[in-house]
Order: structure tokens, then C-alpha cells, then sequence
């Protein structure tokens, strides 16, 4: 059994993939199996990921219809049998003794996840990227402490310290004894939910502070910053998902933060509209469509907002109130 399985998503990535492979194949840590799942990629990327199978007996390839990140992530899951389970982005690459250091501690320490900081890559360079938190253990007490109060999202709607997956490991067996999975109905910010689950199931973690072992290459056209005219169907989704899980809990109140969550996507959905070539006639009927949204109204309402700046507290208060074209003139949305 691999110390480590090491789960990667591919769609269309054919110019960073070998990159990317190549960082994995040669980690310091030799005891790992590496899982490509090939989600329908129409590139030459299916073809690549079998020719790295050929050289490397630890490759282990899964081709499968297209169907999304969390899906993709799901079949490597299903196949995983490592001890620890690890997710890398194909356009992304890693430090080669990434591995070795994360399950080094997580084995020292005996936690259910482990995780590093990261580098920010992009043409103009790399930057560090860290958490405002000590490095060291959180046990369950710790985690309530302090990651319990911005889980979800933070009362100055910012999201709290547990964001990303593929810069943690995670023991296999956390998972696997909580069923749990990437929801595939939430195709867009699927890394918030599913940590935002985990964080509240875990009983322990180490955060790894100032060790950059993560290449996350940034993209200004990724899909979480262009216009998608589904994206606030899939935010209200994940938002109602979020509240079935976390309303009923007994051991901490996440009320706020669910409202802090719906309206920090409304901002999201409407930034991106706003932003988008349709016309003034679509992009007004569209923020208003979101702005009549029971859930959003509801959230608004509820909201207790923690230090936010004047200009957020004015922003909130516009779209509350429905000053649509107001809004839309002071952030520069009708050319």
C-alpha cells in the first residue's frame, strides 16, 4: 500500500501537464501511486497521461466522460488506496519534496490533514502566499477556537483559512469513514464546500507555515473570474447545502456566516455580470434577478457584518435597497 495517492484532474491542459507531471513523478517521496484522471479532455492530453503510465509503473490512469472537477476528483478517490490522499490541479506543479515533508508531519503528528503554504505563479513571477496563523497542531479545541468563527466566511465577508484542497493532505481514512466526497452538483467553488465539511469533521491538523511546497498557477481567465450565466444557481445550491449541514449543528452557531457566504457571492455573480460584454438591458434584468432572490433577501436581512470598510458598508446597503443603476454607475458597469 502507497504512502500517498496523489489525485490529478485533467481537462485541456495540454501545454501545463507535463510540467506538472514531471514535479510529480519526481518527488522525494517514493512511495506514492499517481492517479491521472482524464475527465474527456479533447486535447492530446488522454494520449500524454498514458505515455506517463508506460515510464512510470505508479501511474494509474482513469479516462471517463466529461464531468467536471469534482467529479474527476471523485473517480481518483474511488481508486485511491494510499494512506493519505493528495490533490493536484494539472495546470499547477509542486516543490519536489512537497510529499515528503506533508506526510513526514502528518505521520509525526499523527493529524487527520496537513497543510502548507503556496506560491502564486504568474507571468510576472511567483509570490509567496501565507495564512495569518500559527504554523503547529490544531486539535478539536483549537479548530473551534479559531477556525470555527470564519469556517464558512467571515463577518467581513472574506473567506477564513481552510480554502483550497490541493494544498493539504488528508488521511485517507477521514474521508472514507465520513463519506465524504466533491459534491458534483457544485461545479464551481467546489474547493469551499468540501473544506468547509472538512474542517468541521476533522479532529486535528498541522498548518505548515512558511513552507511553500504549492505552484498555483493564477489565472485571470479561470472560470472563478469570468461571467457564467449559471453561477448563481450553483452558489444558491452550495448556500443550501451549506445550511443543511451547518444550521443544525449544536456545538456552534454558523447563522451569520451563511448569511456572510450568500451575500459574498451575490458581489461575485454581479461583479462578473457587471463586467461581462452583454448590455446594459441584460445586465440590469440580471443583477435584479439575483437581488430578488428569497435566499439573498434573507441574508441581507439577517446579516450582523463584523469590520468591513465604509465602502462595503455603502455597497451592501445599495444592492439591500435595489439601487441597481446607481451601483452599476459607480462600478463602472454601463460603458
Amino acid at each position: 500500500m502507497p504512502k500517498v495517492s496523489i489525485v490529478v484532474p485533467i481537462y485541456n491542459v495540454e501545454k501545463y501537464l507535463e510540467q506538472c507531471l514531471d514535479s510529480i513523478i519526481n518527488q522525494t517521496l517514493k512511495d506514492i501511486e499517481i492517479i491521472l484522471v482524464d475527465d474527456g479532455s479533447p486535447d492530446n492530453c488522454p494520449q500524454m497521461c498514458d505515455d506517463y503510465a508506460k515510464k512510470d509503473s505508479r501511474i494509474k490512469v482513469v479516462h471517463k466522460k466529461n464531468g467536471g472537477l469534482s467529479s474527476a476528483r471523485n473517480a481518483g478517490i474511488e481508486v485511491a488506496i494510499g494512506d493519505y490522499i493528495g490533490f493536484i490541479d494539472s495546470d499547477d506543479y509542486i516543490e519536489l519534496d512537497m510529499y515528503e515533508k506533508m506526510y513526514n508531519i502528518a505521520r509525526e503528528s499523527n493529524v487527520d490533514f496537513v497543510m502548507s503554504d503556496y506560491y502564486r505563479v504568474s507571468d510576472e513571477g511567483k509570490i509567496k502566499a501565507t495564512l495569518d496563523m500559527n504554523e503547529g497542531i490544531y486539535d478539536k479545541k483549537k479548530i473551534k477556537k479559531d477556525i470555527f468563527p470564519t469556517l464558512i466566511m467571515g463577518d467581513d465577508i472574506n473567506y477564513g483559512r481552510l480554502l483550497s484542497v490541493w494544498n493539504c493532505l488528508y488521511k485517507r481514512e477521514l474521508l472514507y469513514q465520513n463519506n465524504l466526497m466533491f459534491d458534483e452538483e457544485v461545479k464551481y467553488s467546489e474547493d469551499n464546500l468540501f473544506s468547509s465539511i472538512i474542517g468541521y469533521k476533522a479532529n486535528s491538523f498541522y498548518y505548515m507555515k512558511g513552507s511553500y511546497l504549492y505552484n498555483y498557477r493564477y489565472n485571470p481567465n479561470s472560470i472563478s473570474k469570468t461571467y457564467k450565466p449559471d453561477a448563481w444557481s450553483v452558489y444558491l445550491k452550495m448556500n443550501n447545502k451549506l445550511k443543511d449541514l451547518f444550521l443544525g449543528v449544536e456545538d456552534y452557531n454558523f447563522r451569520n456566516q451563511l448569511n456572510a457566504h450568500i451575500i459574498y457571492y451575490a458581489f461575485n455573480c454581479i461583479n462578473h455580470v457587471g463586467n461581462s460584454d452583454k448590455s446594459f438591458s441584460y445586465k440590469y434584468k440580471e443583477i435584479k434577478r439575483i437581488l430578488n432572490t428569497k435566499e439573498l433577501k434573507d441574508g441581507f436581512k439577517n446579516f450582523k457584518a463584523g469590520n468591513i470598510s465604509t465602502k462595503l458598508k455603502i455597497s451592501i446597503w445599495m444592492l439591500k435597497h435595489k439601487f441597481i443603476i446607481n451601483y452599476m454607475i459607480i462600478k463602472g458597469y454601463i460603458k
